[in-house]
């Protein structure tokens, strides 16, 4: 008889009665029992996990709420198979505890015993839902966990519970779980721009405290789960190597031209400022006192390439280090322009960012704790290791004070370092030109060019509004979101700055765009009248436009907000025809207290939607493939090392047994867990219809596990090192040969070795 040959009952050592159909409910019970650690460790998983999006939403409390409900779906759960019930039975127990739970939190009025649904209970659930989503929309980060963000939230968590359990436990691939958890900790660094890496590796921990739980409750290994938390490390490594390396999450934003804001940090800053504007309520963010009479504006970052779709900073500026002894230069700024020394003490309070505000034009900032950068260009400062929040520092200024007939003289040339503030895509809206050709129709020069663009802007029937733009679907600061506002003539700062400083450089006038705050209230009673307070009400974005010999010169576009430059009034008046804001008496003009504009039944197809630039779209297809290669990688690794251990002689038979049990279950054939040795050979041969001399090398292996494992140890030799390892290969590569296409590119990518592991007893050691 052929050593592959099936063993006879009688004397197969493996041979027991068949398995009843059905395992009884005491053994269920048992093995429910095994796996509450597995739960327990899935519940840590899951509290670490949802603990990484706190950057997102401001406060606790809603963090709470969503750990415990999470806990309770998967305790549920785990409980259910205590109680004898199936294993995926149980995690639809799960399912239907966390359905109880929406009920409860979320429309207790709308259900029957406060936790079975009603007719009325999806229309409570779909208002919700809705409101969720326009909260998102309005807000930026971290936003204020509404009712409708907690529902959005409570959704999402817990059918992030109950895939855990899912995969985890009724699917028994808990290598799986760390993807949608490495993924969903990685959320932040998207949205926001910075990336946790103390989270992050906490996040890991817990998935390998899963994964080795796993190997224990499974009795994978009588010694080491090395083989299953192999995936579980690297996926933890790469994902922690692409956080700190990938482009756009070393600290900064996602976005390398745009970095992260105070106003949060998505695909625009100044979508992120409207966001905020939309907030409720006015959080105070810092304090100041200062030697002048003039309203300042704090400015946080300038915006200097546009793409068409947004504005973002350009990742080229020339940075220099803030020390004690630090004086810069205004750029542009000649010696016959009047300026006026400033000295303002500024004290941060809520405000969280990697940027202090301060008056521009600002040459030295001393006070400062941590280490800050110059925008030597904007003169702005920033940090990507420190935050603004609770700093006292000394800003000193020099405010620029050029009159209209320096700015109507200034000469027309532009120096070669600022050309690339004139750049535009080619694709210019119509609407845009016409608007322009309208508006310089009489215009002489430069700055009569700019002042009838702000002229025009603020004049009616243009009207303030931070809702409008929202409602009608173009909010935003691209070409096809401007074109839109210059139709609708409603929006807020975003729309009226980068519509001035695009018409400027449709002019031939180079220009930004800045954000930052408006001058604030006056703090009535302090001892310094000059004491103001600043708050989230008076974040802001203005253009500013270059002029020779003078430097950047700020304007005031946006109607019933700011205060308009002396030079940018009209010569007839103080005034432009509107109540000029004046910070010295504190006139601030909100949001809600401006017009609306007009309902519209139009809106631009899109106009509000911006498309992710290359870097976010190449950043996530790099963590894409770096999570969907790691089974492959861990599979090619762990073969390479047998290999060499084989070869080397460090390992032996059992070694050899491992790879081509895990090959086979590779490639597609059934590996079953109460197969012999020799009952898996005899399989292996039989599906394979291996050759003459790839039968003996396969029995050659077979016969040294055999006797590893049932010989007296004193009385067994080692095969040779090389022949084993000859012989792997043989088996292997016969493997190998005999598989379709398909099953070899599933073993590449998606090996089931690494996936979902079948370690049977005839690989493991001898006692």
């Amino acid at each position: 008889m052929s050593v592959l040959s099936p063993p006879r009952p009688d004397v197969t050592p493996a041979t027991r009665a068949p398995a009843p159909a059905g395992p009884a409910v005491a053994e269920r019970r048992s093995l429910a029992h095994r796996l509450w650690p597995l739960s327990w460790a899935l519940i840590f998983l899951y509290v670490v996990t949802v603990s990484t999006l706190s950057p997102l939403l401001a406060g606790a409390s809603w963090w709470l709420g969503i750990a415990v409900l999470g806990s309770l779906v998967l305790a549920s759960a785990a409980a259910a198979r205590s109680m004898g019930v199936r294993t995926w039975v149980a995690t639809l127990v799960g399912a239907v505890v966390w359905l109880a739970l929406l009920i409860l939190f979320f429309a207790p009025d709308a259900s029957f015993a406060l936790v079975l649904p009603t007719f009325d209970t999806a229309g409570v659930f779909g208002e919700l839902g809705r409101d969720g989503l326009v909260s998102i929309a309005r807000q930026g980060t971290p936003a204020e966990a509404d009712m409708g963000i907690r529902f959005i939230l409570a959704i999402g968590a817990g059918a992030f519970a109950l895939l855990l359990d899912a995969v985890a436990v009724a699917g028994r691939m808990s290598a799986v779980v760390g993807f949608p958890a490495v993924a969903i900790a990685l959320v932040p660094g998207f949205v926001d721009g910075e990336i946790n890496l103390v989270a992050l590796a906490l996040c890991g921990a817990a998935f390998l405290l899963v994964l080795w739980t796993d190997t224990r409750v499974r009795r994978l290994s009588t010694s080491r789960p090395a083989g299953v938390l192999g995936i579980g490390a690297l996926t933890v490594i790469g994902s922690l190597l692409f956080a700190a390396a990938a482009p756009g999450y070393n600290g900064e934003s996602l976005l390398p031209s745009s970095g992260g804001s105070v106003f949060g940090s998505g695909v625009s800053p100044l979508v992120d400022l409207g966001k905020d504007l939309r907030r409720p309520g006015g959080a105070q963010q810092f304090s100041y006192t200062t030697t002048t009479d003039e309203s300042l504006y704090f400015r946080l970052l300038t915006l200097d390439e546009f793409n068409g779709t947004t504005w973002s900073a350009g990742g080229d500026r020339v940075r220099q280090l803030n020390a004690p002894g630090t004086l810069l230069d205004v750029p542009g700024l000649a010696d016959e322009i009047l300026t006026e020394p400033t000295t303002t003490t500024v004290q941060v309070d809520g405000m969280v960012a990697p940027w202090l505000p301060v008056p521009f034009p600002s040459v030295r900032v001393v006070g400062a704790d941590g280490r800050w950068m110059w925008d030597v260009e904007g003169l702005t400062l920033s940090s990507r290791l420190s935050s603004a929040s609770g700093q006292s520092y000394i800003a000193e200024s020099v405010l620029i004070q050029p009159t209209r007939e320096q700015l109507i003289a200034a000469q027309p040339e532009v120096p070669p370092n600022v050309e690339r503030f004139l750049d535009l895509p080619e694709d210019v809206p119509a609407i845009l030109t016409d608007t322009l050709a309208t508006i310089t129709a009489e215009t002489e020069n430069a700055y009569d060019t700019a002042f009838a663009i702000q002229q025009y802007l603020r004049g009616s029937p243009f009207l303030y509004s931070v809702d409008a733009p929202v409602d009608d679907g173009y909010d935003g600061d691209g070409f096809e979101v401007i074109a839109e506002f210059l139709e609708k003539k409603s929006g807020y700062c975003v729309h009226f700055s980068s519509a001035m400083a695009i018409l400027a450089r449709m002019a031939g006038i180079p220009a930004r765009v800045s954000l930052g705050y408006l001058p604030g209230d006056r703090v009535v009673g302090a001892e310094s009248r000059l004491t103001y307070t600043v708050a989230t009400d008076d974040l802001h974005a203005w253009p500013e436009l270059y002029f020779s010999g003078i430097g950047w010169v700020p304007f005031e576009p946006t109607p019933g907000r700011g205060v308009v430059p002396d030079y940018a009034r009209p010569e007839s008046s103080g005034a432009d025809g509107r109540d000029v804001q004046d910070a010295r008496a504190s006139e601030r003009v909100q949001g809600e207290q401006t017009p609306v504009a007009p309902d519209s039944t139009t809106s631009s197809a899109g106009g509000g939607a911006v498309e992710p630039p290359a870097e976010v779209l190449t950043s996530a297809a790099l963590l894409l493939l770096l999570l969907l290669g790691s089974p492959g990688i861990l599979r090619a690794f762990r073969r390479r090392l047998r290999a060499r251990a084989l070869r080397s002689g460090r390992a032996g038979p059992l070694t050899a047994w491992r790879e081509i049990s895990d090959a086979a279950q590779d490639y597609g054939i059934p590996v079953s867990d109460a197969d012999t040795p020799r009952a898996f050979a005899a399989g292996l041969a039989a599906q394979s219809a291996f050759t003459t001399s790839e039968q003996d090398a396969l029995a050659s292996l077979l016969d040294a596990v055999e006797h590893l494992r049932f010989a007296d140890p004193d009385r067994t030799t080692r095969r040779a090192g090389l022949t084993v390892a000859e012989n792997t290969d043989t088996v292997v590569a016969a493997l190998r040969h005999r598989a379709g296409m398909l099953d070899r590119v599933r073993a590449t990518i998606a090996p089931a070795s690494v996936l979902t592991p079948v370690y049977r007893g005839r690989v493991l050691e001898p006692a």
